[in-house]
């Protein structure tokens, strides 16, 4: 299967090959019978381009040209950017410059018409700082006044567009900073008021004095806590010491102290006394008498203050304890009163920070925005001194290199216009061949011998028929149509089938081809192709075998009699309608005609095509040659042609000059292969040296 495939790929890849080959041979035949005509439009486009641009020339206004060269130098700044180059040509290219021109040179109609034409402005080459003014006129005077004009009323419309661009944006940064200023007006009042609300100038600084004495506060704070904490430990322990003793006693001390040094000293008397004297004694009674007096003075002494419980060794210490108590005492009342004092003073320093907390974030916003706009005030007027100093800078913008001194005389025909003209012919000239090809392959007609030696590669020109009024005697034709005969005999040494295909609008053309045939005793029958329809008419005293009808002549050959013209005109009906005498002598013998109806002369059917290749096959066995016609004569849509070139061996073209169509030749063509031979006969030729020379044979 893949070989069959490649095998179908190759024979259509040689088809489109041929196609494309036969397309270029009549393509290049077209081109030389047509050379003097080609030859004669391009030089008669190249005469009227010539003649055309002299005329164009001669009435033309634009005969001198001149330019000036501007360099464009403008102060760069980053407020308001300077011009690009391309829009500063526009700015030159205004219409208002033209009608100031017009006014300023009183310019006349004529002038005043082509005046666009005649200024060009252009950025020069490789150079994105320069530009040039060129004009063009019809006298060197006349160029140098409009450029010069044009420079000095361009620039002056420059400088008042840039100048008006500056302003207007001056103003507008003025207008700008008016409106920032008064915004600074309103946020320094609004600082102002918060200073006057809080009390305060500087919110920062106070913050970090606030913190500061926070941090102060913080430790003061801390370590009077631990004083604190001390101070009430030694408070709790003198005050339990103190509360251990009474209070009468604590209040009476001095004087319990006294009686008790009183008592102890009469008691000391009194032991003493004990010791030393008898109880009689007087110095041992007073001793006695003292100490009893002083026991009750202090027994009373008690009773009166309400001292109920008491010691002598109360008495041990009990200054120190009470000393030690009030220190203790005063020691804690001072740290108390100095931790109240440290509270105020955080209490103080603590609304102090609430007031800054409320008034840094509005003072900062205040601050920074008042910061912004003095920036962005002293931005504008650095922006206002740059503009207005561009302003002062816009006369020097553009600086011209010079004047026009002189002018160049345009050239007749310069290289561009010859090159144009060269162009413009060889355009027309392609049209013209275009038009000329394209014509000749789609409606064109075979032209005769010429062309038929372009095709010699399609098929193989056997012989000629010439046309009826050429200058030949009945015998020079008698001895072409011999001639012509006798070197296709030759080529058919291996054709057993062949397809006889009338493209010359003519069936007649066969006729002579048929006598032929006949004469040289050929074994030979010739198979029709006619329509169901005909079959009755033609055929009806034939005798039918099979699927067509059949009929031998049973003589020499069709025979033409000199006589009159009716027995010509029966002879010649006979030819056409078959030899239906019925005297024949069957398969054969001589010259048979078999006729095969079809129901399309245009296509045939699947079964026709069946039937009809047995009928090859089964005539192939009787005859040595076997030929294919139909009486009508091809177009190029019939599929017929395919068909019966691919079953016969050969085909047979009759092709009449200026009456075949070229486009049913082409397709015709097409179908030449290495297998199929193709024949040709051309029919009225006029040639008469090329036919009797017989140069056109291959």
């Amino acid at each position: 299967m893949d070989t069959l495939d490649n095998n179908l790929n190759v024979q259509e890849e040689t088809r489109q090959m041929k196609k494309l080959q036969l397309y270029q041979k009549l393509v290049l035949y077209t081109l030389l019978k047509f050379k003097v005509s080609i030859i004669a439009v391009f030089l008669l486009t190249i005469c009227a381009g010539v003649c055309l641009r002299y005329l164009q020339f001669q009435n033309s206004p634009h005969k001198h040209e001149g330019y000036v060269t501007l360099f464009y130098t403008p102060r760069a700044s980053e407020e308001v950017k300077p011009l690009s180059i391309n829009h500063v040509l526009g700015v030159f290219s205004r219409q208002q410059i033209f009608h100031q021109l017009i006014e300023e040179l009183h310019l006349t109609p004529k002038q005043r018409k082509v005046l666009k034409q005649s200024i060009e402005v252009k950025l020069l080459r490789d150079h994105n700082d320069m530009f040039v003014i060129h004009g063009v006129g019809e006298s060197e005077e006349y160029v140098k006044r409009l450029v010069n004009t044009f420079v000095a009323i361009g620039i002056r419309n420059y400088e008042e567009y840039r100048t008006n661009e500056l302003r207007s944006f001056l103003e507008t940064r003025e207008r700008r900073l008016q409106e920032v200023q008064t915004f600074q007006s309103t946020h320094i009042e609004k600082l102002h008021g918060l200073h006057r609300k809080y009390g305060i100038i500087h919110p920062q600084e106070e913050m970090e004095t606030v913190k500061k004495m926070q941090g102060e506060q913080s430790a003061s704070l801390a370590e009077l806590k631990v004083k604190l904490a001390d101070a009430r430990q030694r408070y709790s322990v003198a005050e339990k010491n103190y509360k251990t003793l009474p209070a009468n006693v604590i209040k009476h001390r001095v004087a319990l102290r006294q009686f008790v040094e009183e008592l102890r000293k009469a008691s000391k008397e009194y032991a003493k006394a004990k010791l030393m004297f008898a109880e009689r004694n007087p110095r041992y009674v007073e001793a006695k008498s003292s100490y009893e007096v002083l026991a009750n003075e202090f027994e009373n002494f008690k009773k009166h203050y309400r001292i109920t419980s008491f010691e002598e060794s109360m008495l041990v210490g009990i200054d120190d304890i009470i000393s030690r108590y009030h220190e203790a005492d005063v020691a804690l009342s001072q740290l108390e009163i100095s931790m109240r004092s440290l509270q105020a003073e955080i209490n103080l320093v603590k609304e102090k920070e609430k007031k800054l907390q409320h008034m840094i974030p509005e003072h900062d916003r205040t601050e920074q925005l008042l910061k912004t706009v003095n920036k962005t005030i002293s931005l504008l007027i650095e922006e206002l001194t740059r503009v207005r100093s561009n302003i002062a800078h816009v006369s020097n913008d553009i600086i011209v290199n010079e004047q026009v001194l002189s002018t160049k005389k345009f050239s007749t025909f310069p290289v561009k216009i010859l090159a144009i003209i060269l162009i413009a012919g060889i355009f027309v000239t392609g049209l013209y061949v275009t038009f000329i090809v394209a014509y000749d392959l789609i409606y064109g007609k075979f032209s005769g011998i010429d062309e038929a030696s372009f095709h010699k590669d399609y098929f193989d020109t056997v012989g000629v028929i010439p046309h009826e009024k050429a200058a030949f005697t009945p015998e020079q034709r008698h001895i072409l149509n011999n001639e012509m005969f006798y070197r296709f005999i030759l080529r058919l040494k291996n054709t057993r089938t062949l397809f006889s295909c009338s493209l010359d609008g003519s069936f007649l053309s066969s006729i002579i081809f048929d006598e032929q045939f006949t004469k040289a005793k050929r074994n030979t029958i010739l198979v029709r192709l006619i329509s169901e329809l005909d079959a009755e008419r033609i055929c009806s005293g034939m005798q039918k075998i099979g699927d067509f009808y059949y009929s031998d002549s049973g003589r020499t050959g069709v025979n033409f009699k000199k006589g009159n013209e009716d027995e010509e005109f029966l002879h010649s009906a006979e030819y056409f309608r078959g030899f239906s005498s019925g005297d024949g002598k069957g398969y054969g013998y001589g010259y048979g005609f078999a006729y095969f109806p079809v129901r399309n002369l245009s296509v045939l059917e699947p079964d026709e095509i069946s039937t009809l290749y047995a009928i090859i096959n089964e005539l192939k066995k009787h005859y040595q040659l076997i030929r294919i016609s139909r009486e009508k004569t091809f177009d190029a849509s019939c599929i017929l042609i395919r068909q019966l070139h691919d079953i016969c061996d050969a085909t047979l073209l009759y092709i009449g000059k200026q009456k075949t169509p070229r486009s049913v030749l082409r397709r015709v063509l097409k179908l030449h292969d290495e297998e199929h031979k193709v024949y040709a006969i051309l029919t009225g030729v006029t040639n008469v040296e090329k036919i009797i020379s017989g140069d056109y044979l291959r």
